[in-house]
């Protein structure tokens, strides 16, 4: 029975089914079968052709960046990694490529091949190179920035893991390592592209190339990076330069030791970015300049995308710096670098264990600066710089310890030095031999014009204030000082010993130093053009051998020349003054003195003056003995020790001359070698007013005074004790001009005396001369001397006293020792006496013969009667005066008959009482 027909179709179904199974079973067996095949061959095989379509898809995504790739070789491992042999990749716009290498690992994963990414998982460089192309090379043709370049990356989540990245730059090996973000499909925070990675790379080695050949100034340099992403502050670069040595052109002659330098960069985003640049060495040299231990920090902004920046602050340290010989320790710098070209900057430094400070303010672009600093600095230091530099100064300046300071300074445009103003204080400081305790005050360079003013000095006990100004080009000086200062403690600013044998031999202040003020300039170059004021005031102090209780003295000093200006001194408790000017001419090079000019005016003691004139008035001043200094005026010149002077003199108390006794006296005189010349002498004596003249010359062993005197109106008794006196001083007895025998009343008595003499003055004996006298009086009888006389007349009965002798006359002769009266008369109204006779000095004896004359003078009638009878009794009567001066004695003797006023021929007639007549020769 035929089947059911629906069991004929489930069949049919059922045998289809089945053969579909078969056939899928078959095939997927067959497809398993191949792959399997396909699986052993690439297991089996080393290299697999590239497949086309990857390497289209490749070169499509460098094309969207710009790029074109060249190989010469392509293989696929079975790792899935892609070879690429001699591999070139280059701008579309340039012929020279941008990457050179002899082996590209490519690998790409199963499953980013399909999620259709194009970007690799893995690149692989080895024998690399990045070039420049021509088009941007300094030198026109393509140049190598990069050799000998190693790399492999690592892609990870939008992220380049740079696992070896070594090459060399020039003689600059490099080192990168780290992660690099890349734009993938996803546009979220990728941050690099291989349009920003070609465009970067051109713009740095476009800049870069030109620098290249600097690199040759290091020896084994090494440049290390590392690349890390933080999450705030996006993509950083570590990186870190190390060199053996750096050396420098001849232009900047500029030697490091080994050094590194390190810093961190942010890579991405956009703006500028700060950066920190540290660099540390062993050593720096520079000329003759060095360092040790140094160590930097350089802050900066730059801008990656315009590849250029700015530094903002630079800080240096090091352990030591040596500059032409000196050192500092631990010097620190920091400089302000935002406001380039002005950089301020502020330093800090040890100089021999002493601290220095500055604070610099520079503008580059004029080269100018401005500059404040403080410390203390070496005395060392000072010491060796100054002979180094200055010889010429530096014994000047030979400090014994540090001297603190501050100063401000500026640099004017072009580095030229402008001026500079400091405050020092300094201790113990040698200038040339003039040793000073401490010194303070105010430094000011002005161009070439040095000024040291509010200067405060102390040389132990001298305290002086002043200022000291010198100018470097022409070495010009002026220093002034004031203050109690003893001038010869700077005799060492002067050469030579002159100013302290000056001082020393002419101006000395024993007790108590002088209020001094000096005014010293010159030319240290020429010690002739010195020119020195010196004004000092003291108490206790002498003056040219003279010792005086004060004294002020203002002086022009210069190596054998003194001028003193004003010079003053006071003594004997402001009774004794001496004033004037003076100049010394002094032979150079010696301490004699060549002439010494004064013009004096003093009432000081005459020892003292004789001291101060050095002996050379001796002569004068041992003629003369006072109760009371004389007022002296005294000018002129000592020239090779010989004096030629003229003087005034007066004294307006007693004096004596050669022992003679003076009431007062007034001299213009004249000295001249050794001859004195007493041109006009005023004085009073014996109550009377007398003038003259006098000499004294010859040798100090031979020496003749000769002098023309009168006297007018002197006093009888006055001057007889004026004689007693002169002659007691002289014979060496003591004096009896008090005693009342020879003069009983003669206040009344007036004398009048005229004498010419020259002779020796140590012997009376000497002198020879003549003269006249006059004796006038109301009674000529009330004197003792005629008293006698009437008591001889008497005896005659002829009274004297009636006779009224008022006058006596005479002219003598001065010889031997003796006065000779040749025509001595006595007369009056009624009567006369006429005698001669002779006074010796040495016995003070008398011896007189006279004739009496009664009424001969015309008269009246009765006188001439009475004449006519007394005449012939006195012509035969002699009167004889004889015995000493203080006791005389007068005797009658009856007369031989002549004549005793024509016994002796009479001298010459005398001069008028009333002039001096010539010096007797």
């Amino acid at each position: 029975m035929p089947a059911p027909k629906h069991s004929w179709l489930k069949s049919g179904l059922h045998f289809c089914g089945s053969c579909c199974i078969t056939v899928s079973c078959w095939g997927l067996w067959i497809v398993l079968g191949t792959l399997l095949g396909v699986l052993i061959y690439v297991a089996l095989a080393r290299e697999l052709p590239v497949p086309g379509f990857v390497l289209r898809r490749a070169e499509a995504r460098l094309a969207e960046s710009g790029l074109i790739l060249k190989f010469g070789r392509a293989s696929l491992d079975p790792s899935g990694q892609v070879l690429l042999e001699n591999v070139q990749l280059r701008n579309r716009q340039f012929e020279d490529p941008l990457l050179e290498c002899r082996l590209l690992y490519i690998r790409r994963s199963f499953w980013s091949i399909l999620s259709g990414r194009v970007e690799p998982d893995e690149i692989s460089i080895e024998g690399a190179a990045l070039r420049l192309p021509a088009m941007f090379s300094p030198s026109g043709t393509s140049q190598f920035i990069v050799s000998d370049l190693s790399a492999a990356i690592h892609q990870g989540d939008h992220v380049w893991h740079v696992v070896q990245f070594v090459g060399r730059v020039g003689p600059l090996k490099i080192s990168l390592s780290g992660d690099i973000p890349f734009s993938g499909r996803s546009r979220g925070a990728s941050v690099f592209s291989l349009d920003d990675l070609t465009a970067g790379y051109l713009r740095t080695a476009r800049q870069f190339a030109p620098e290249l050949q600097r690199l040759n100034a290091l020896d084994d340099p090494s440049l290390e990076v590392l690349l890390e992403t933080d999450a705030r502050r996006g993509l950083l670069a570590s990186i870190r330069l190390t060199a053996t040595a750096l050396q420098a052109g001849p232009e900047q002659p500029l030697q490091l030791g080994p050094f590194i330098a390190t810093s961190q960069v942010r890579l991405d985003g956009a703006g500028s970015r700060p950066v920190d640049l540290y660099v540390a060495t062993r050593s720096v040299k520079c000329k003759d300049s060095s360092a040790q231990q140094v160590r930097a920090l350089l802050k900066a902004e730059i801008q990656p995308d315009k590849l250029r920046g700015g530094a903002n602050e630079l800080s240096v340290a090091a352990g030591a710096v040596h500059h032409m010989g000196e050192s500092a320790e631990g010097p620190c710098l920091r400089v302000d670098l935002a406001t380039w070209p002005v950089l301020r900057t502020v330093t800090a430094t040890q100089i021999e264990g002493q601290f220095l400070a500055a604070e610099i303010e520079a503008n580059l672009r004029e080269q100018s600066a401005r500059i404040q600093a403080h410390g203390r600095v070496s005395d060392e230091l000072i010491t060796r710089v100054l002979r180094q530099h200055t010889p010429r100064a530096a014994p000047y300046f030979e400090f014994g310890d540090p001297i603190a300071f501050t100063a401000e300074a500026e640099i004017g445009p072009g580095w030229q030095f402008k001026q500079l103003s400091s405050r020092v204080d300094a201790r113990r400081l040698n200038s040339h031999n003039v040793h000073i305790t401490s010194a303070r005050g105010r430094i000011d360079i002005v161009g070439r014009d040095f000024l040291a003013h509010d200067a405060v000095v102390t040389m132990g006990d001298n305290v002086a204030r002043g200022s000291y100004w010198m100018n470097f080009s022409t070495t010009d000086y002026r220093m002034l000082l004031e203050g109690r200062l003893q001038p010869a403690a700077i005799g060492g600013w002067f050469q030579g010993d002159w100013w302290p044998a000056f001082w020393s031999r002419y101006f000395a202040f024993p007790d108590r130093l002088p209020v001094a003020e000096v005014d010293i300039q010159g030319r240290w170059k020429d010690p002739t053009l010195s020119n020195n004021f010196v004004r000092a005031r003291a108490e206790h102090a002498s003056i040219w051998g003279g010792d005086f209780e004060e004294a002020e003295a203002t002086l022009f000093i210069r190596p054998a020349f003194v001028h003193g200006i004003a010079s003053t001194g006071v003594r004997a408790g402001g009774k004794e003054r001496l004033g004037g000017t003076f100049k010394r001419f002094g032979i150079p090079n010696t301490r004699e003195t060549a002439r010494f000019e004064f013009d004096f005016t003093t009432n000081a003691d005459t020892a003292m003056l004789g001291r101060m004139l050095e002996g050379r008035a001796d002569d004068v001043l041992a003629t003369l003995q006072f109760t009371r200094p004389p007022d002296v005026h005294a000018w002129g010149a000592i020239e090779q020790g010989v004096p030629d002077y003229r003087f005034i003199g007066e004294v307006k108390d007693p004096v004596r001359y050669y022992g003679f006794p003076l009431d007062s006296a007034r001299v213009e005189g004249h000295v001249q070698g050794n001859s004195v010349q007493l041109d006009d002498i005023q004085y009073a004596a014996g109550g009377g007013h007398g003038a003259g003249k006098a000499s004294l010359t010859g040798p100090p062993t031979a020496r003749r005074l000769g002098f023309d005197l009168f006297l007018n109106k002197a006093n009888l008794s006055q001057t007889i004790r004026a004689v007693q006196e002169y002659d007691a001083y002289r014979t060496g007895t003591k004096s009896t001009a008090t005693g009342g025998k020879f003069v009983q009343q003669a206040a009344n008595s007036v004398l009048d005396i005229a004498l010419s003499a020259q002779g020796d003055p140590a012997d009376l004996a000497t002198f020879k001369g003549a003269g006249n006298a006059s004796l006038t009086g109301a009674e000529l009888g009330e004197i003792h001397l005629f008293g006698l006389l009437s008591q001889v007349l008497s005896g005659l009965s002829l009274s004297f006293s009636s006779l009224k002798l008022d006058a006596a006359r005479t002219s003598f002769t001065m010889q031997n020792g003796a006065l000779l009266f040749p025509d001595l008369k006595v007369t009056g109204s009624s009567a006369l006496i006429d005698g001669r006779g002779r006074y010796v000095f040495a016995t003070n004896s008398l011896d007189f013969a006279a004739r009496f004359r009664p009424y001969e003078a015309p008269g009246s009638l009765l006188a001439a009667a009475v004449s006519l009878v007394l005449n012939p009794l006195t012509s035969i009567l002699e009167l004889k005066l004889t015995g000493q001066l203080a006791d005389p004695k007068w005797s009658v003797v009856v007369s031989s008959g002549s004549d005793p006023s024509k016994v002796t021929a009479p001298p010459p007639p005398p001069a008028p009482v009333t002039e001096a007549s010539p010096v007797a020769k």
